[in-house]
């Protein structure tokens, strides 16, 4: 297959942030805002590399939407958290908790 001669009729929009962060200091946060320690396994790096910090290209939506990034990677996990907690308060349902994809 190759690439379409029709333009696509949605746009995918990356929103984030533009810091660039480590996969640590994300667990880092994660931990302090659940209140649990993360069962960490570290594993030597590919040969291939890996990613060492990533950030968001938001440029695109910069440009259509005027999406600016305001709140930093710490206060948005502190909320999203916040948000979880109180949306499922006793955790999971069970059919949530346990399912796979195909």
């Amino acid at each position: 297959i190759g690439p379409s001669e029709k333009p696509a009729p949605f746009k995918v929009y990356n929103l984030g942030n533009k810091e660039p962060q480590n996969v640590t200091y994300l667990v880092n946060l994660l931990e302090e805002f659940l209140g649990k320690k993360a069962i960490k396994k570290y594993i030597p790096m590919p040969p291939t590399g890996d990613v060492l910090k990533t950030s968001a290209d938001v440029s695109l939506a910069e440009e259509d939407l005027g999406y600016s990034p305001s709140i930093s990677l710490r206060e948005g996990v502190r909320r999203f958290i916040a948000w979880y907690k109180d949306y499922f308060p006793n955790g999971l349902p069970d059919d949530m908790a346990t399912y796979q994809p195909l």
